[in-house]
């Protein structure tokens, strides 16, 4: 199997298991709790729900457009960034296959739903002082892919790191 085959087959599995992962924890999420209930502030992390019309940590919630004009223009980013891809790196074609598997996943919740399914929450209301996210804006396993999958490619895109690395991950 040619190198190329081999990075679209490691591109498309995670992207397929990122996508599978993501949707069936936001139908759980959907069907199991209530939509803007109130949260503890007794426990550090916890399940909510939340509907993200913006984009990430909901900015421009007010202006819907920017998120609908965001997606294409990452869409376009990403297959140019799928070119310049090492090949013979399973380290980046799974990052790149995690990254276009969030990016699916939010887009079928904004067209589906007309907003990302976001179910995960921090808060750090313990902390005594005041800063600007005591909450920390809720997000999905779409969102931390994408994360981890950009980070991953940071750190292999000329570090080295993944090159001639077939058979390391």
């Amino acid at each position: 199997m040619t190198a190329r085959k081999e990075q679209l087959k490691w591109v498309l599995s995670v992207l397929l298991g990122v996508l599978t992962l993501d949707q069936a924890s936001k139908a759980i999420v959907r069907l199991t709790l209530e939509m803007g209930s109130p949260g503890r502030e007794d426990v550090f992390f916890q399940f909510v729900l939340h509907r993200n019309v913006g984009l990430v940590g909901g900015a421009f919630s007010g202006l819907p457009l920017v998120a609908i004009i965001a997606s294409p223009i990452a869409l376009a980013i990403l297959i140019y960034l799928f070119r310049h891809l090492q090949p013979s790196s399973r380290w980046q074609s799974a990052a790149y296959g995690a990254i276009l598997g969030g990016a699916f996943g939010n887009m079928i919740d904004r067209v589906l739903f007309g907003g990302v399914t976001d179910f995960l929450q921090f808060h750090f209301l313990f902390i005594p002082f005041d800063f600007p996210w005591k909450y920390f804006p809720a997000f999905n396993l779409a969102d931390a892919a994408i994360d981890i999958g950009v980070v991953v490619l940071v750190v292999t895109w000329n570090t080295g790191v993944g090159k001639n690395a077939a058979s390391t991950v």
